[in-house]
């Protein structure tokens, strides 16, 4: 692979900066907004393409490059016209967490999504999660949204970033693709309400159990923080109340585990129960 014409990039440079910063960057930030994001590996990288995701810039390590599949999407991405840049063995491990790099990496644009590209039906599933903190668990309840055929996530007070490279390795690429809205509180309730959808927290003090409930409609299934659960707002709003049965000495499930009991139970109802 000819990777000449390329220009080559240090640890200094301003392209491999940008990726450090969105890769080591937690919190939620206004800057943010661009919804740039740090990617690496064949696997993520395929999947963006496969996205049709905008590429911003492009780092191939051609002496890490060990199977024909990295190769063939290096090549690919570089004759796109990806701003592209060559990078050193060394560099390329302070960008990567795996063990095994493949030798490439990049910064891509995600999609931004809004209310609109909820698609209104007859029956609607959406999940809310209220100020659930570990990226991990918010990139698997993405990927069990999108597996459970429902139609959106709405995100309320998130303190990470939607961009945060273990929420979009836990989403295995569902991220790139399904609708994930960054909401108020208030503003969530109010357009839920507007468009009539019944609105479900789970708790564990609730006494109905989650398989009792009439999943049919439009419905919201709110999951609450790992540590302290479902705020006020949100138990004011909700028409319905459930919980998950503990029979051992554990209290409560992961919230990741939680929802895909939830939603796999609101697929059964919308989608078998006729």
């Amino acid at each position: 692979m000819d990777v000449s014409t390329l220009v080559p990039a240090g640890l200094h440079s301003p392209w491999i900066q940008q990726y450090l910063s969105l890769k080591q960057t937690n919190n939620a930030r206004q800057e943010d907004a661009t919804q740039l994001a740090s990617l690496e590996g064949a696997w993520m990288l395929a999947q963006a393409l496969q996205a049709n995701l905008k590429f911003s810039s492009f780092f191939v390590c051609p002496d890490l490059l060990r199977n024909n599949t990295a190769r063939s999407l290096a090549e690919k991405i570089i004759a796109s016209h990806v701003p592209s840049y060559v990078v050193s063995e060394r560099v390329m491990r302070k960008l990567v967490d795996w063990e095994g790099p493949d030798g490439i990496a990049a910064i891509v644009h995600l999609p931004g999504f809004g209310w609109n590209d909820i698609r209104l039906s007859a029956h609607n599933g959406l999940v809310v999660l209220d100020g659930v903190t570990l990226p991990g668990n918010i990139g698997t309840i993405i990927r069990c949204a999108d597996g459970a055929g429902l139609d959106g996530i709405v995100v309320t007070n998130c303190k990470k970033r939607l961009s945060h490279p273990k929420l979009l390795h836990a989403s295995m690429g569902s991220a790139f693709t399904f609708p994930v809205i960054e909401a108020s509180t208030l503003e969530a309730i109010t357009w839920l309400k507007r468009h009539c959808f019944k609105i479900i927290t789970t708790d564990t003090a609730a006494s109905l159990n989650y398989r009792e409930a009439n999943y049919q409609g439009r419905v919201a299934v709110v999951m609450g923080n790992e540590c302290h659960g479902i705020s006020q707002l949100w138990r004011d709003a909700h028409d319905l109340s459930v919980s998950i049965p503990m029979n051992g000495s554990a209290d409560s499930l992961n919230v990741g585990n939680a929802a895909v009991l939830m939603l796999y139970e609101v697929f059964y109802q919308q989608r078998c129960v006729g």
